[in-house]
């Protein structure tokens, strides 16, 4: 009997399966793919029209419209998304309602105005920083300008930083003090620069445009400047320690082949290498540090090779690891150890053939 009831089981259970399988043989009910959207179209960011305002808490000069609009990946305004958010971060000093009219109440600086729109869970933001004073007849900017006294300090070695110093006047050619500006760069990857200090940090040699705007007691004035980032100016070159399969330590060179700038400063460190020297091929126009050079800091004095140096634990300065040299005229300088045979190259662009 058992038996039996076991059989009948296994056989409903069969059947249950096989009508299961002949119901998946017509297939999953199709499924309706979401619809694609062309990337060119996507709300990529928002954009506002003032990122950097100078106003008084004095009427007319206490009032200023900011309009934030979405925009695609190539610039272009989005028209039917809904309307941005504006927000002030500091309520005391600014007020800002929802059309985006700002009004400020209390003087400072740096004070943040955020505008921000979500869709479909992409949020975008951008920011207008505000000067505020307490001017009741403010002056009239008449001229704004980010280009340096002199030529070429619109220059500056990769990796190293340079401040761009705006100049906004009035009429009778005084400065106006406590202007607010913004700065972007047409090319972060090869020079950035702070959207508010004007710090410009080069990422590797080229040209890029640097652009500063302001708007200063209802007045809107914009600078363009090209901005050529160099080969590096001052560089550090370790000396360090490595072990032969003879088990001997000797001291290499890192990195071993580095390009300049010309006049450049390198400092040659070794802190913990054996003493090591630097000798090069052609030691000609290996110059000293002479804008450094005195009694308190002989290393900046010498010029040519560089004899054995290395770390000394005796030496409380901390200048038996340290030597400098200059480099002010292009070429490729090879150099070695005596000691050691460790190898390296220092290659000083000349940048103006470029």
């Amino acid at each position: 009997m058992m038996h039996r009831l076991q059989t009948r089981r296994a056989l409903s259970s069969a059947a249950l399966l096989l009508a299961f399988g002949i119901a998946g043989c017509g297939g999953d009910p199709a499924v309706t793919p979401p619809p694609q959207q062309d990337p060119t179209t996507m709300f990529w960011q928002l954009t506002l029209d003032v990122h950097a305002a100078t106003m008084s808490t004095v009427a007319p000069y206490d009032t200023l419209r900011i309009t934030a609009t979405p925009r695609t990946i190539s610039g272009s305004a989005i028209t039917d998304l809904p309307a941005p958010t504006y927000q002030s971060m500091d309520l005391d000093r600014a007020l800002v309602d929802s059309s985006g009219l700002v009004h400020v109440v209390g003087a400072g600086d740096q004070i943040v105005v955020v505008a921000s729109l979500e869709v479909d869970n992409i949020l975008h933001a951008d920011t207008l920083f505000l000067n505020v004073t307490e001017e009741a007849s403010p002056p009239t900017l008449t001229t704004f300008t980010i280009h340096p006294a002199a030529g070429d300090s619109a220059k500056t070695g990769a990796g190293i930083s340079a401040f761009l110093a705006p100049r906004a006047l009035d009429a009778n050619g005084d400065m106006i003090s406590d202007v607010a500006v913004y700065f972007a760069s047409s090319d972060p990857t090869t020079a950035t620069i702070d959207r508010a200090s004007g710090s410009v940090s080069g990422g590797h040699p080229g040209t890029v445009t640097l652009y500063a705007t302001t708007t200063t007691y209802g007045v809107t004035k914009t600078d363009t400047l090209p901005f050529q980032i160099g080969y590096p100016v001052f560089l550090q070159l370790y000396v360090v320690p490595q072990v032969t399969s003879g088990g001997q330590t000797i001291g290499t060179y890192t990195p071993n082949k580095v390009t300049v700038g010309a006049g450049a400063l390198i400092f040659f460190l070794n802190t913990t290498a054996p003493a090591t020297d630097i000798t090069f091929d052609d030691p000609t126009n290996v110059g000293a540090d002479v804008r450094d050079c005195s009694p308190d800091f002989p290393p900046a004095c010498e010029s040519g090779n560089i004899g054995l140096f290395g770390p000394d634990p005796s030496d409380e300065t901390g200048l038996s690891g340290v030597r400098i040299r200059a480099f002010p005229v292009p070429g490729t300088y090879n150099y070695h150890s005596t000691l050691f045979g460790s190898t390296g190259t220092i290659i000083v662009a000349d940048e103006h053939t470029h």
